[in-house]
């Protein structure tokens, strides 16, 4: 992937972390348009789905995923700088 992954990775980890604005609901949509669906994330690819999941390849990679987990971790530490919470990043 030649880091693709890991620049959506760190950009909106970064971006989170950095802008009150994306630790709102419509900061945090606007962050997944611009950093992960704009950029070209391979979704299916990276999670096995598809065509592409009845061959294991070394594509599959749960990056989203780990993201997700990162935003979840801090939510845990600093609730209260988020207007989401965990319902909404599991839901």
């Amino acid at each position: 992937s030649d880091g693709w992954d890991r620049t959506s990775q760190v950009v909106s980890l970064a971006s989170l972390l950095l802008d009150p604005y994306y630790r709102t609901l419509d900061g945090f949509a606007v962050m997944v348009e611009k950093d992960w669906l704009s950029f070209g994330h391979l979704f299916a690819d990276r999670m096995g789905h598809g065509e592409s999941s009845l061959k294991k390849t070394y594509k599959q990679s749960p990056v989203f995923i780990q993201w997700l987990d990162c935003v979840w971790q801090l939510l845990q530490q600093f609730p209260a700088y988020f207007e989401y919470n965990e319902n909404f990043l599991t839901t």
